[in-house]
């Protein structure tokens, strides 16, 4: 695992406020169970924020990190994605559709617009037409703007009229056996290690050490669904979907770890320029979910 991939995991799960500045300290001290060192973890971050994500300050001799507001609206996307499925929600029955036609000295500018299409969900049906069933144009007009692409880039809104089904539309866009596969995998890795440490957490030898790392890996390998699964309304999706049982699987493990994994993340913790949390053993998973 990339110490990078696995800071924005932690930012994305425990950081009840994404504009929060913390230690470098504290960085460090979260990954250090996973066997990244010190240096290692300096590196990462520099680089991080050679990419754009982060940026940093000095507060006397200490250096604090924060997200940039590429790196918010990033975790923002998927936080709700990870926490508030589309599938929970009704589809009002409409398509959105992104066409984008870039000249070729734009190729590189084309490939990242059609990475980040394909993260928030979107799904390629060729001729440069990329659709999805969700409300995304708040996301798509960030893009945009992030870019400099107003002129290169369509957004509509319209209605399927045949002569197919939707759900034929669905798969034309999407492999959803592969991605059903995916799930089958999460399913019948985790559900031993849900066992394992359940066990463990009714047996009171469950430590925050271990409970943090635990759903440290747990978000990891779940948000990795980020970049195969679409996110679909449950009008589109087979009635035995087995995304659902991952769902399930993934809420019920994230509950029962979240106390003692919560005050390790906060014993470690020296950040400013936030509120005093009324409630320490609330994470920005739970946050997103209130809103």
């Amino acid at each position: 695992m990339r110490p990078s991939s696995l800071l924005f995991t932690i930012i994305g799960d425990f950081y009840r406020n994404f504009k929060m500045e913390v230690w470098v300290g504290s960085l460090i001290k979260y990954l250090e169970p996973f066997g990244y060192t010190d240096g290692a973890v300096r590196v990462t971050l520099s680089r991080m924020m050679r990419q754009g994500w982060l940026e940093s300050k000095k507060v006397g001799q200490k250096s604090y990190y924060r997200l940039t507001a590429k790196g918010i609206r990033r975790l923002k996307h998927g936080t709700k994605r990870v926490y508030q499925p589309m599938s929970e929600h009704p589809w009002d029955g409409k398509w959105r559709l992104v066409l984008h036609s870039f000249p070729d000295q734009m190729r590189n500018v084309r490939e990242r617009v059609r990475k980040e299409l394909q993260w928030m969900g979107f799904g390629y049906l060729g001729n440069n037409v990329w659709i999805t069933p969700n409300n995304l144009y708040a996301e798509v007009m960030e893009m945009i703007e992030e870019y400099g692409i107003k002129g290169y880039i369509d957004f509509f809104t319209a209605t399927y009229e045949g002569p197919q089904l939707s759900r034929d539309i669905v798969h034309k866009a999407w492999d959803l056996e592969e991605i059903a596969a995916k799930y089958e995998h999460f399913v019948a890795s985790f559900q031993l290690k849900y066992e394992k440490l359940y066990r463990s957490f009714l047996e009171e030898t469950l430590t925050e050490e271990m409970s943090f790392v635990e759903r440290v890996l747990l978000v990891h390998e779940y948000r990795k669904f980020l970049f195969v699964d679409p996110n679909l309304p449950r009008e589109l999706l087979p009635a035995d979907w087995v995304g659902d049982e991952a769902a399930r699987l993934f809420k019920e493990m994230h509950r029962f770890l979240t106390p003692l994994a919560e005050r390790y993340f906060y014993r470690h913790l020296d950040a400013v320029g936030i509120a005093p949390r009324e409630n320490p053993e609330v994470s920005a998973s739970e946050q997103t979910r209130q809103e």
